[in-house]
């Protein structure tokens, strides 16, 4: 399942993209580019605009009701409970590429010394050249996320690629 978020959405695409959706946004598209964009690569519009949402060719829309961003990841997740597992980390939150594994010796001039120092697993993305690695933010975050969810005994994430370079 594929989504294009509008304008007022930058902050939901990029912590979907973060969980590992595919989410398209560009805050320069109007609305008839949403649209387009929505029909011509079957992707499921999500909007804080009534108008958008009320337009025949918008038909396949999520109305976000909420200014608050865990709000808004609630309702997504509510309003498509067949959504697959998210793989967490495995999307570039720029720009929405899946990201790719890289050695060190190809990043070593993109990350700060103290990190390439402690850090051998980074991963890449194709699209625009960001890299990200495990750093104390994603720990942050995969705690903030576990405390959201029932106790379970499988691992979710196993298939992200920075446990492919451990």
């Amino acid at each position: 399942m594929k989504f294009i978020a509008d304008a007022m959405l930058g902050r939901l695409a990029k912590r979907l993209r973060l969980m590992g959706y595919d989410v398209l946004y560009d805050a320069s598209l109007d609305d008839n580019a949403v649209i387009r964009l929505s029909l011509a690569e079957e992707r499921i519009i999500l909007t804080r605009d009534r108008e958008l949402a009320n337009r025949p060719l918008a038909s396949r829309n999520l109305l976000i009701d909420s200014d608050e961003i865990e709000a808004q990841i609630r309702q997504v997740l509510a309003a498509f409970p067949a959504l697959p597992q998210p793989h967490p980390f495995t999307r570039c939150s720029v720009c929405n590429s899946p990201l790719e594994t890289a050695p060190p010796e190809t990043v070593k001039d993109l990350v700060p010394s103290f990190v390439l120092e402690h850090k051998d697993c980074y991963l890449q993305c194709p699209g625009c050249g960001r890299v990200y690695w495990r750093g104390t933010h994603v720990q942050r975050m995969e705690e903030r996320e576990a405390k959201k969810k029932p106790a379970s005994g499988a691992d979710a994430g196993s298939s992200r690629p920075e446990k492919r370079c451990r």
